[in-house]
């Protein structure tokens, strides 16, 4: 018997806090636009595309200064949110929760629904050691209505539209370590 799997891209059922918003189609062009500067090597940073780095040698961040920067972030964020007389004013970020992910996409659950064919605006921590920062545009291609506990949450799949190599390969390998994680906790509960 085989099995047909459908997806290009290894899929993990991670949660994790997103904060998206919808953007415009011109945002979107603009960043489009863009996606060729983003192949080219940077004369600042001295990285090319293969990823080969002229600088001094990496520096290891710190833990606790990586908690205070997303720390700071998410208050800034609670103070916009608080300023503003629409909570859901253009340009503020809605709050969700990644429920799993893939190098092509993902799925969100939040309190308000978004348009089926919306491009939206992520951002989101995947991981905080090694920092997994990911910022990138979706197009929204599913949104289902749940219904848990008479409370409606909406379910929503985003397929990546911007999203560089370099991230793409970051969230696999997120993917696997957690499921080298859930497997190593599966042998020693045996």
């Amino acid at each position: 018997m085989s099995s047909k799997e459908r997806r290009s891209c290894v899929r993990g059922d991670i949660s994790f806090k997103v904060k998206f918003r919808v953007a415009t189609p011109e945002e979107y062009e603009k960043v489009r636009g863009t996606d060729d500067q983003l192949l080219s090597p940077d004369k600042e940073t001295g990285i090319d595309i293969g990823g080969t780095d002229k600088r001094a040698p990496e520096i290891t961040p710190n833990s606790y200064m990586i908690d205070f920067l997303l720390y700071i972030d998410e208050k800034l964020d609670q103070i916009l949110a608080v300023l503003s007389t629409d909570q859901v004013g253009k340009g503020l970020y809605r709050q969700g929760v990644g429920v799993s992910i893939s190098g092509a996409g993902m799925n969100i659950i939040a309190d308000k629904s978004v348009e089926h064919g919306q491009i939206i605006h992520t951002n989101f921590v995947l991981s905080r050691f090694p920092l997994v920062f990911i910022d990138v545009l979706g197009e929204v291609v599913q949104v289902t209505p749940v219904d848990k506990d008479g409370k409606t949450t909406y379910s929503f799949g985003i397929k990546f539209l911007n999203l560089k190599s370099s991230d793409r390969e970051s969230i696999i390998a997120c993917v696997f370590q957690r499921q080298r994680e859930i497997i190593r906790k599966m042998k020693g509960d045996r």
